[in-house]
């Protein structure tokens, strides 16, 4: 399974990818969500983990925009 984590917190990131590869899934991390909205328009992920509190832009606007692209794609939301 290919997992979109989108986390600009790199120590959590890494916690996350540490445990999710840990468990076999496979993992492309991005910070920024303009970066993780284009690459869900070229290569669509299982699943998508979105942190809300993004730098580049809001987290509900990213998820609104994934939801244009990909409507049944799988996303958990984190937030603080």
């Amino acid at each position: 399974m290919q997992i979109l984590l989108i986390e600009d917190d790199l120590s959590l990131a890494q916690g996350l990818m540490r445990s999710l590869r840990h468990d076999r899934f496979t993992v492309n991390h991005l910070s920024l969500g303009r970066q993780a909205i284009n690459s869900i328009k070229t290569t669509p992920p299982d699943m998508v983990i979105l942190d809300l509190g993004l730098p580049d832009m809001d987290g509900t606007d990213v998820l609104a925009e994934i939801r244009k692209h990909n409507a049944t794609v799988p996303i958990l939301v984190l937030t603080a």
